[in-house]
């Protein structure tokens, strides 16, 4: 490995390292790995070729999380239109300096949640992909957010997000694969059981089913070799307790 630059970022040193054997680089902030990719932006991770299969029936596309911007880079390589989202400014740099980004994406620096509360613009695909050492899932996407990021979803359009479940019994990817479903969508979860702290990756989706399948070997990319089971959601709004009181306050403030 060789190290090409490092940068500060908002949540710590950025640093970029490249494999001297392979040409892949590496994206690392705060001592956390974010990215694994060709120079040319093609990723190495397995959940990020999961989330592209999950997308690719979308034209406007909405991500939320940059790092080396593989998703932005594969997905507007296909044709689409794409809207890449985050806070920290320097990595939309990085991410065009080191992997590649096209120029026809559209970066937008600002907190996903003020980008989300802002704005009437819909999308048929939203790819949600942010991570941090300190994140909390259950309290970045809560009721609240996840009603906002519905609501920036077009008619017939389709979410992935990929997200870290702990432990088996992990209840969090349920209980935000619930709210982001509702109660008209239908949720999936794409996951590595067995494994303490994995990615997994949401879906959700108008038809019955996703079809998504992972890209091994795609020509000179090497991406990791993972054996994905689908599963359905096993919670539903309706068993949430706190989506009940949120109707309940909305039903309630409609008559007063």
């Amino acid at each position: 490995m060789r190290f090409l630059a490092s940068f500060q970022g908002r949540r710590g040193e950025i640093v970029i390292m490249e494999d001297l054997d392979t040409g892949a680089r590496s994206y690392y902030e705060d001592g956390v790995f974010q990215s694994h990719a060709t120079a040319d932006g093609i990723s190495s991770f397995s959940y990020v070729h999961v989330m592209a299969r999950l997308l690719r029936r979308c034209s406007n596309v909405l991500l939320l999380g940059c790092a080396a911007g593989s998703l932005a880079t594969m997905l507007s390589r296909q044709g689409k239109h794409v809207t890449l989202v985050d806070d920290n400014a320097v990595s939309f740099d990085i991410a065009r300096q080191f992997f590649n980004l096209p120029d026809d994406v559209a970066c937008v620096v600002e907190d996903f949640h003020a980008f989300l509360s802002r704005g009437p613009t819909c999308f048929d695909g939203i790819g949600i992909d942010i991570g941090a050492a300190a994140i909390r899932f259950d309290e970045e996407f809560d009721l609240h957010t996840c009603r906002e990021i519905r609501a920036r979803l077009a008619p017939g359009g389709r979410i992935a997000m990929n997200m870290v479940a702990e432990h088996d019994i992990d209840a969090v990817p349920d209980r935000i694969l619930a709210m982001l479903a509702g109660d008209d969508l239908r949720g999936w979860i794409y996951d590595r059981p067995g494994e303490r702290n994995r990615n997994a990756v949401l879906s959700v989706v108008p038809e019955k089913r996703p079809c998504a399948g992972v890209l091994h070997d795609t020509g000179a990319v090497h991406v990791e070799k993972i054996e994905w089971k689908m599963r359905r959601q096993r919670l539903h709004i309706a068993d949430l307790p706190d989506a009940k009181r949120f109707v309940a306050r909305q039903v309630n403030q409609q008559h007063i």
